[in-house]
C-alpha cells in the first residue's frame, strides 16, 4: 500500500476498513458515499463472500488531480498519459481469498477527480455516479478482475453493472 502523509484511519464497518483520502481541491468528494460504494463492491465482487464478510479487509481510495495520476501512470505503467483510475493491489495475481485471522490489505485505488468530472459531463450523469463507477472499477481490479481479454472484459463489465445497479437501488 502506498503510504500518504496525513492519512487518517477511517472507522471499520462490518470487517472493512475503507480509507478515503482527497489530495485534490477542484471536486468535492463525499467520503461516506465512497466508503459505502467501496464496501459494497468488495462484498459483491468477491467470490467467497462468507469469508470476506468476517475478514478484516482494508482498501485505500485516493482522489488526485490529472497531473498526479499522469505521473503515477508514467512511473508504474510506463504510459505517459492521463487515466481515470489506477489500482495497486497488495496481493499477487491470484484470486483474493480473505484471511480469517488477520487484517488483509487489498491495496490502493487512485482516482483522478478531474477525469471523473469530465467523464460525468461526457456521459451525462452526475460526478457522484462517475466516482462510484471509477471506485467500482478500481476495486474490481484489486479483486483480480481484468479487461485485457474480451471474455474477461465482459465478465468485469457485467459485475460493474450489477454492483452499480445494487448501489442505485439501495440509494432510493
Amino acid at each position: 500500500m502506498i503510504r500518504l502523509s496525513g492519512r487518517k484511519k477511517e472507522k471499520r464497518k462490518k470487517g472493512f476498513l475503507v480509507n478515503v483520502v482527497n489530495l485534490q481541491k477542484k471536486v468535492k468528494i463525499d467520503k461516506k458515499y465512497v466508503q459505502k460504494v467501496a464496501s459494497k463492491t468488495i462484498r459483491l465482487g468477491t467470490r467467497d463472500r462468507d469469508k470476506l464478510w468476517r475478514a478484516k479487509s482494508e482498501v485505500g481510495i485516493i482522489f488526485v488531480n490529472d497531473s498526479y495520476i499522469k505521473r503515477l501512470n508514467r512511473k508504474y505503467r510506463r504510459v505517459n498519459s492521463i487515466t481515470d483510475v489506477i489500482a495497486f493491489p497488495m496481493e499477487g495475481h491470484g484470486e483474493f481469498v480473505p484471511s480469517m485471522t488477520s487484517s488483509h490489505i487489498l491495496g490502493d485505488v487512485f482516482i483522478s477527480a478531474d477525469r471523473a468530472k469530465v467523464q460525468a459531463k461526457d456521459f451525462k450523469h452526475s460526478v457522484g455516479e462517475e466516482i462510484a463507477i471509477l471506485t467500482i472499477h478500481g476495486i474490481l481490479h484489486l479483486l483480480n478482475y481484468d479487461h485485457r481479454r474480451r471474455k474477461n472484459a465482459l465478465v468485469m463489465r457485467r459485475k460493474e453493472e450489477e454492483i452499480l445497479n445494487h448501489i442505485k437501488c439501495s440509494k432510493e
